[in-house]
């Protein structure tokens, strides 16, 4: 399983200088992406809960997860589902995400390093899942074209408990 906090000291260590870097930031605005430096699915103990809490949806299915991350979700899914497709456009991620590659990678999981409508029509899908607090509206919409199902999971939780999640998270969903 990852440790939190070497997970933390490489996040810290790959990050760098890059997020605020000129080359991250044309490379953001080529590829149209907008996510935040910050991961929604920090370590194994928080991707084993939405896996769990997934599981009854997506076992035996064939997965999109848009804004993978550095594909902790992805890895909890893999274990149910038939199928996972992680899609991350963040290049900040790709580095952590190789290393669990190497560790911990099911034939049934693919990692996809771009922009997710850069795949449309490349991958059907049963169920597109969506976790993260970056352009919720846009990966959602994007989500729509690999499956008829999407599944916004902190859209879920936050609407079931509001108080639970903070102004941001309520924000990203319209719901602060």
């Amino acid at each position: 399983m990852t440790d939190k906090l070497e997970l933390e000291r490489q996040l810290s260590d790959g990050l760098g200088n890059e997020v605020g870097s000129e080359a991250f930031a044309a490379y953001c605005e080529r590829h149209n992406v907008r996510s935040a430096p910050f991961l929604t699915v920090p370590d194994d103990e928080t991707a084993s809960l939405l896996a769990r809490h997934l599981a009854p949806r997506i076992t035996g299915k064939t997965i999109v997860e848009i804004g993978g991350g550095i594909g902790l979700l992805s890895l909890h899914m893999a274990q149910v589902a038939k199928r996972v497709y992680c899609i991350e456009a963040n290049p900040v991620w790709s580095f952590a995400f190789t290393e669990l590659l190497l560790e911990r990678k099911p034939k049934n999981l693919s990692f996809l390093f771009g922009a997710a409508d850069e795949f449309i029509g490349c991958i059907k899908a049963d169920v597109t899942i969506v976790c993260t607090h970056s352009d919720v509206q846009g990966m959602t919409l994007v989500g729509r074209q690999f499956s008829p199902n999407v599944i916004e999971v902190y859209g879920e939780l936050v609407e079931a408990n509001p108080a639970a999640f903070d102004a941001f998270a309520r924000q990203a969903r319209g719901s602060a």
